[in-house]
């Protein structure tokens, strides 16, 4: 942190500062383009990280800095540095989120471009303890506008392949030249001919072609999972088709109880594996597009003979996007399949469950007349019973009338009784269940 970071009241008015406008400010330049000029020679490192390695590689940047006697980087003070750890040789040093990224710059005229002059120079036990797992090693070799141009057969001799990719790039000021292959050490090389680069452009330059490469191989980090995932994709797809189809026939309550359950298990094996890919895809669009972003800055021009840098990687590296990019989609309608599926098994068992609840309420209706008639009959039967309990009881006050002297013929009198009697029950249970009805159902 220099002086211009500390900004203080009095500096602006008095007014009070952001507190994230330092932060947002560096982040602008955080990766400044180095300052290098041909002859030069870069090896560049990129080292797959966890989240747990990455306080590893802070300290063990620190070693190498210790080793050169030079200032090592505040321990969780920053993801970028640079330091020179001699006259010849720098270091850069970046660490991003999946990865981190190791730059050595060695200045000086060379001979033969691509020789292990850095394994000589670095500690053989530090190159061996670099935290993470290696995905890709360049050997970067920039010759001054003094070298005599290359034929192509020397070119062929110098990457011992005759599968070169080449072009001119920044309108002509360079020619750059790769195979985009490893060899039997794990590098791949970039021959860069400087013709008329002036000022930063040969720092830019390096650090596209750096970018180019380190993003390339980020980009297409999960194509052998999404290759494949494809294949688990069709398995999956053959089984929901198989449970879609068997929608479609009669069921029963156990069969659909079972389809509900394989849907269920197939559900949850797709939202699995979406969350595993879908980071994956995600950072593999955004490194595709830095991808694109640095080829078009490199303002290519074709070379005769030799495919273009853009030319190559449409033909290679597209392909394998667009193959990830397919195998996301797929899985996204795989998904969608998936809730389709379940919402038509759950409408199938609406349906059902509308169907059994029409019946077993045509039943219960049906009950309830059946209840209602035998209230009926038990209702005429009680009017007769209690009729004849009450002219039974009339009848005992007719005698007793009888006795006391009082003209009446008990048998007469009974039998007369009992049409007035049974008519008078047969009122009041109507008019109690009038009653009741209207207290329970409201009025008609």
């Amino acid at each position: 942190m220099n002086e211009s970071d500390n900004f203080s009241a009095s500096s602006l008015w008095g007014l009070n500062i952001y507190p994230l406008r330092t932060a947002l400010d560096r982040e602008f330049h955080a990766r400044p383009y180095e300052n290098v000029q041909p002859p030069l020679r870069v090896m560049h490192l990129v080292m797959v990280t966890e989240p747990p390695q990455a306080e590893q590689t802070h300290e063990h940047v620190a070693r190498l800095c210790e080793h050169f006697g030079v200032a090592a980087p505040m321990p969780g003070d920053t993801a970028h540095f640079r330091t020179r750890c001699n006259e010849t040789l720098s270091l850069k040093w970046e660490r991003h989120q999946e990865f981190s990224t190791y730059t050595f710059f060695l200045s000086g005229v060379f001979v033969e471009p691509f020789s292990d002059i850095f394994e000589t120079l670095l500690p053989a036990a530090w190159l061996g303890s670099i935290p993470g797992d290696l995905l890709v090693a360049i050997r970067l070799a920039f010759e001054p506008a003094t070298t005599p141009a290359r034929t192509l057969a020397q070119l062929h001799e110098i990457f011992g392949t005759t599968h070169l990719v080449g072009a001119q790039v920044i309108s002509g000021n360079a020619s750059v030249y790769s195979d985009f292959l490893a060899d039997h050490n794990g590098f791949s090389h970039i021959l860069v001919q400087d013709h008329r680069l002036t000022g930063h452009q040969p720092g830019r330059l390096v650090q596209r072609l750096l970018d180019i490469e380190t993003y390339r191989a980020m980009a297409i980090l999960g194509f052998p999972r999404m290759r494949y995932l494809t294949q688990e994709l069709s398995r999956m797809e053959q089984h929901l088709s198989a449970l879609t189809a068997s929608l479609a026939q009669d069921s029963d309550p156990e069969h659909d109880k079972k389809i509900l359950q394989e849907l269920m298990r197939l559900a949850g094996e797709t939202e699995h594996i979406s969350a595993m890919a879908a980071y994956r895809s995600s950072a593999g669009r955004a490194y595709h597009a830095l991808v694109q972003h640095r080829l078009k800055e490199l303002r290519e021009t074709r070379i005769e003979g030799l495919p273009p840098i853009h030319e190559f990687l449409e033909r290679r590296f597209a392909p394998a996007m667009r193959t990830i990019e397919a195998a996301h989609e797929r899985l996204e309608r795989l998904s969608q399949r998936v809730a389709r599926a379940a919402t038509l098994l759950r409408t199938t068992v609406d349906v059902a469950l509308a169907e059994q609840n029409s019946a077993r309420l045509a039943s219960m209706n049906q009950r309830v007349k059946l209840q209602l008639r035998l209230q009926e009959m038990v209702e005429g039967l009680s009017v007769v019973v209690i009729g004849y309990y009450l002219t039974s009881l009339l009848g005992y006050c007719y005698k007793a009338l009888a006795h006391m002297g009082v003209p009446i013929n008990v048998d007469i009198a009974i039998a007369a009784t009992i049409p007035f009697v049974l008519l008078g029950i047969g009122l009041t249970v109507r008019w109690r269940r009038k009653k009741l009805m209207a207290t329970h159902t409201g009025p008609a």
